[in-house]
């Protein structure tokens, strides 16, 4: 293969792939056909019991750009830390299988390391999430922006993290050995990649914004009843503390517009765990009295009371459950979460990329 370097490619792209078989192929053509060639991709097969396998074997006997490891069904986590050791690339990409980029994007994103002296490249994403029987287009700021300094980097940072660009690692461009010397990787118990990117961001001092490129369509699992409330909620406190730590670490907690960015964003998701945990669509007890005593826990916690009381929170849903969440008011946060789902045919209404890529 012209211009590739089986031991030293430029960028190693990192892919967990489960059953992905109807989206895997246009996944592994968008990498294959990056103007930048030198680019190797390192894909785990996580337990697959569909045609994903196969699929993977026969790409990776036509190209020898692409290497396969076949594990026991594992969470995306642990496969992407799999992938991770194995890399070998000077700069680390992380795309999932139902996502494909623009032709010339890894070459942008390189080029922006080359230009900026970049410690990391974030490029614009954008997606097609399909949920219940609604589908949302959503669109994160590709507004280009550098940052020379870590001072100027972390007094904006906050406008990154409310537009849910900054906490994905898809996307983004890593430098593989500061990824190596920050001890960078991904948790699977908090079912995210805020620990991986949190960690990479402590010391990070230029960062580049690039446009859009990323894309992605992806269909939601049932995210209903108690079940799905109890494991946004979690996610949901595992991302507050990735985030409070970092901005902690900075020096940060004091920024009124950092402040305002987690509380805001902490009574958006919590008001989505509130409407699925009334959606009455899962299993686990969220009929009655346990959509009651679930409702409690969730709205009732010091968290839940610090958002509700300073948070400026853009979201109608979060606005809207604001009353109920102060006063603890726990039918009538029912009664609001319930009138949500009704109206937006059991779509939820948050959907941002840092919550569900």
């Amino acid at each position: 293969m012209p211009h590739f370097s089986p031991t030293s490619p430029t960028v190693s792209v990192l892919m967990c792939a489960r059953n992905a078989e109807k989206t895997l192929r246009r996944a592994l053509d968008s990498i294959q056909n990056q103007t930048l060639r030198n680019v190797e991709t390192v894909v785990v097969d996580a337990g697959s019991t569909d045609g994903t396998a196969r699929a993977l074997d026969v790409a990776s006997e036509r190209d020898i750009r692409v290497r396969v490891e076949h594990v026991p069904e594992c969470p995306r986590e642990e496969a992407l830390n799999l992938a991770l050791a194995d890399a070998r690339g000077d700069y680390l990409f992380v795309m999932d299988p139902d996502a494909w980029i623009e032709s010339t994007y890894l070459q942008k994103l390189v080029d922006a390391v080359a230009v900026y002296h970049a410690e990391l490249v974030v490029g614009g994403v954008s997606a097609e999430v399909v949920s219940g029987r609604r589908t949302v287009e959503m669109e994160c700021d590709d507004e280009d922006t550098r940052y020379l300094t870590q001072h100027d980097f972390r007094a904006d940072a906050w406008r990154h993290f409310a537009s849910g660009r900054l906490m994905p690692a898809t996307g983004k461009l890593f430098v593989r050995e500061r990824v190596a010397s920050e001890r960078c990787r991904f948790d699977a118990q908090s079912g995210n990649d805020h620990s991986f990117v949190a960690d990479y961001l402590r010391r990070v001092e230029r960062v580049a914004f690039v446009g859009r490129g990323y894309r992605v369509s992806r269909e939601l699992p049932n995210l209903g009843g108690a079940d799905g409330a109890r494991e946004l909620f979690a996610r949901l406190n595992a991302g507050y503390d990735d985030v409070h730590d970092l901005l902690s670490g900075w020096d940060m907690l004091g920024d009124p517009a950092s402040m305002d960015m987690l509380t805001s964003r902490y009574l958006e998701m919590l008001a989505l765990c509130v409407e699925c945990a009334c959606s009455g669509s899962g299993q686990g007890g969220d009929k009655g009295d346990g959509v009651r005593e679930l409702v409690r826990k969730l709205i009732s916690s010091e968290r839940a009371q610090l958002a509700a009381s300073v948070a400026k929170p853009r979201d109608g849903a979060a606005k809207a459950l604001v009353g109920p969440i102060k006063t603890q008011n726990v039918q009538m946060a029912i009664v609001q979460a319930r009138l949500l789902n009704v109206l937006r045919r059991g779509a939820p209404s948050t959907l941002t990329p840092d919550a569900f890529l």
